[in-house]
C-alpha cells in the first residue's frame, strides 16, 4: 500500500482548507487536536512516512480510548475525521472530504451509511437484507422528488435509527416487528415530551416505508394510518380494498366518494365484528338489516351517505362472486336525509382573505389565485385544485371541466381578475414541472396540490386575517357558499343557479333559500287585522 509523508499531506492539507474558506477555529482544530494527535503519535514511534492501513489502526486505538473514557467525543469526532482527511488528501489531492460514515460500536468500523454507500452485489440479491431495503426506499424518495433534506430526515431520523437497532441485536435482515417495536418505543417517549414530534413522525413514516417496500417492492405516498387506527379483519380489509380499487379504476365514484364511502364500510365491519362475523360466509339479509338499524347510533346527523354506500358494496359483492345472495337487498332504498347549510363568507371577509397572501411569495401568488377562482366562479375544492392549462380557454375567458363530484361536464365564465391571478402564477411562480395541473405543491415533491391542502391554507389566512365566527367548518367550501347566496340575492332563477353550480338535481339548490334572508322576507305574510262580521248581541 502506497504511503506518504505524514506532516507534507498535513500541512498542504490545512492549507486547502484555509483557501476554501474553512474558519479559522476549524483550521486551528485540525492543527492541533486532529492532524496534531496523528503526527504526535507517529513521531513518538520514529514513523513520518505511513499508509492507510496504519491510520485505521491508530484510529482503531483511539476509538479504544474513547470508549474507556480518556477523551470527549469532540475529540474522537475530529481525530478520525483528520485521520480520513490526510488518506482523502493522499488518494486525490484534496481536501474536499465529504461526511463520514457512522461508526459501527459492534462491528469496531465504519458501519454502511444509506446516504454514502451502494449496497454489495450480494445485499441487493437478498430480498430481506435491510440496507439494501433503506437504500431502495431512498432512491425511490430521490426519483419522486422529494428534497434532499426531506429525504435526509426520513434517512437519519427513519431508517438510520432502525438499521442501528438491528444491527445491535445482530440482525441483518428486516425485521416486520422490531421495526414495530422501536416505533412504539419512541412513540411513547414522544407522549412523555422526551422527543420531538417531527422526529416521531420522521421514524414512523421510514418505517412504514420499509414495511411497504419489503411487501411490495415499491412504495406509494399515501397518508399512513391514524396511531392506534382499528384494522377490520383479513378477509373484510381485502373485500374492502376490491372494492376501492374497483371504484377508483372504473370511475363509477369520484376519488372524494370512494374516501367517504370506504369510512361508512369500515363501521359496518366493526358493527359485525361486534356481532362476532368475521367474514360474510352464511350472513343473512336479517343480520345486514339489524346491523343497518344499529349503525344509526353512530351518526347522529344521518345516515344516508351511509346507506349509500353500504349498499353500493354489498352489490359490489354479489356482482363479483364475492356473496352468493345479493345482501344489498336489505339495506334501506330511502332514509331520511338530514339537510345542513351554513352561510359562506361575507363580502368583507372575503375581502379580508384575499388581502392576506403574500404577492411577493410563489406560494402567495398560488393560495391568492385559488381564493380569488373560487370566489368568483363558486368551484369545488376538489375542482380547482385538479383544474389544467387545458381547462381554460384564455380566448373566450371560460373554464371547462368536467366536475370530480358529478362527473358532469361545466363551463364558466373566466372572471379577468381570476385570470390574471392565475396567469401571474402560471409566469412568475408555478415551479417548472411537466404535469398537466396548474396548482402545485412546493414543498416536498413536486405534485398537485390536495383538497385537505387546500382548506388548511383558507384556515390559516382566516387565522392570520383573525376573522372569527360561531359557523362552524369554515374553509375552502365556504367560498362556494358565498358565490351560491350572492347568486340567489342577485335574483338569479333557481335553474340558472343550479347550471352555474354544477349541481345535478335542482333540489341541491334549495338549501341557499334558507340563508337569503331578504327575500324569506319578501315571502313572509303579514298580519292584517279581522274586522268584526255582524254584531252578536
Amino acid at each position: 500500500m502506497d504511503t506518504f509523508n505524514l506532516k507534507v499531506a498535513a500541512e498542504q492539507s490545512l492549507r486547502l482548507l484555509e483557501r476554501s474558506g474553512a474558519s479559522a477555529k476549524t483550521v486551528k482544530g485540525y492543527r492541533v487536536t486532529g492532524f496534531g494527535a496523528i503526527i504526535r503519535h507517529f513521531t513518538r514511534q520514529g514513523v513520518m512516512d505511513v499508509n492507510a492501513e496504519m491510520l485505521d489502526t491508530f484510529v482503531l486505538e483511539q476509538r479504544e480510548h474513547f470508549e474507556q473514557g480518556e477523551f470527549s467525543e469532540w475529540k474522537w469526532r475530529l481525530v478520525r475525521r483528520g485521520s480520513e482527511l490526510l488518506k482523502h488528501f493522499a488518494q486525490t489531492g484534496t481536501a474536499e472530504l465529504t461526511g463520514l460514515r457512522p461508526w459501527n460500536p459492534i462491528l469496531r468500523k465504519p458501519r454502511q451509511s444509506v446516504e454514502l454507500d451502494m449496497p454489495t452485489p450480494e445485499q441487493l440479491a437478498d430480498p430481506d437484507d435491510l440496507f439494501a431495503l433503506s437504500w431502495r426506499v431512498r432512491q425511490e424518495l430521490l426519483k419522486a422528488g422529494l428534497t434532499k433534506r426531506t429525504v435526509r430526515h426520513y434517512t437519519v431520523e427513519g431508517m438510520t435509527v432502525i438499521l442501528r437497532r438491528h444491527t445491535e441485536q445482530g440482525l441483518a435482515h428486516y425485521s416486520e416487528s422490531l421495526s414495530s417495536d422501536i416505533v412504539a418505543e419512541i412513540r411513547s417517549k414522544y407522549e412523555q415530551g422526551l422527543t420531538s414530534r417531527v422526529s416521531y413522525q420522521n421514524l414512523r413514516k421510514a418505517s412504514y416505508l420499509l414495511a411497504e417496500m419489503y411487501r411490495t417492492g415499491g412504495i406509494t405516498f399515501c397518508k399512513i394510518p391514524d396511531w392506534g387506527q382499528r384494522e377490520p379483519t383479513p378477509e373484510f380489509s381485502a373485500l374492502l380494498l376490491h372494492f376501492c380499487d374497483n371504484a377508483n379504476r372504473t370511475g363509477i365514484l369520484a376519488g372524494s366518494t370512494v374516501k367517504t364511502a370506504r369510512s361508512a364500510i369500515r363501521t359496518f365491519f366493526f358493527e359485525l365484528e361486534a356481532r362476532g362475523r368475521i367474514s360474510f360466509d352464511g350472513i343473512t339479509l336479517a343480520e345486514v338489516s339489524d346491523t343497518i338499524t344499529h349503525m344509526a347510533t353512530r351518526y347522529t346527523g344521518g345516515l344516508h351517505s351511509a346507506i349509500f354506500s353500504v349498499r353500493i358494496f354489498l352489490l359490489h359483492l354479489y356482482e363479483n362472486n364475492f356473496t352468493p345472495e345479493n345482501l344489498s337487498l336489505a339495506v334501506p332504498e330511502m332514509v331520511a336525509r338530514r339537510t345542513v347549510f351554513r352561510e359562506g363568507f361575507t363580502g368583507d371577509e372575503t375581502a379580508c382573505l384575499l388581502d392576506e397572501p403574500d404577492l411577493a411569495t410563489a406560494v402567495g401568488k398560488r393560495d391568492y389565485a385559488m381564493m380569488l377562482l373560487s370566489a368568483q366562479t363558486g368551484l369545488r375544492a376538489c375542482d380547482v385544485v385538479n383544474l389544467k392549462r387545458e381547462d381554460i380557454d384564455w380566448r373566450a375567458r371560460e373554464i371547462r371541466i368536467v366536475q370530480q363530484k358529478t362527473r358532469k361536464p361545466l363551463s364558466l365564465p373566466l372572471e379577468p381578475e381570476s385570470g390574471n391571478a392565475i396567469a401571474d402564477y402560471l409566469l412568475h411562480a408555478r415551479p417548472e414541472s411537466d404535469l398537466p395541473y396548474i396548482f402545485l405543491c412546493h414543498t416536498g415533491a413536486l405534485r398537485p396540490i390536495n383538497n385537505r391542502s387546500a382548506s388548511a391554507l383558507v384556515t390559516k389566512y382566516l387565522h392570520r386575517a383573525k376573522i372569527a365566527s360561531d359557523i362552524p367548518h369554515r374553509g375552502f367550501h365556504s367560498f362556494r357558499r358565498a358565490f351560491g347566496t350572492r347568486l340567489l340575492q342577485s335574483e338569479i332563477p333557481l335553474e340558472l343557479l343550479r347550471q352555474l353550480l354544477g349541481h345535478s338535481k335542482i333540489d341541491s339548490v334549495k338549501p341557499y333559500l334558507s340563508v337569503d334572508e331578504q327575500g324569506l322576507k319578501t315571502c313572509a305574510l303579514g298580519l292584517v287585522p279581522c274586522e268584526k262580521v255582524g254584531d252578536f248581541a
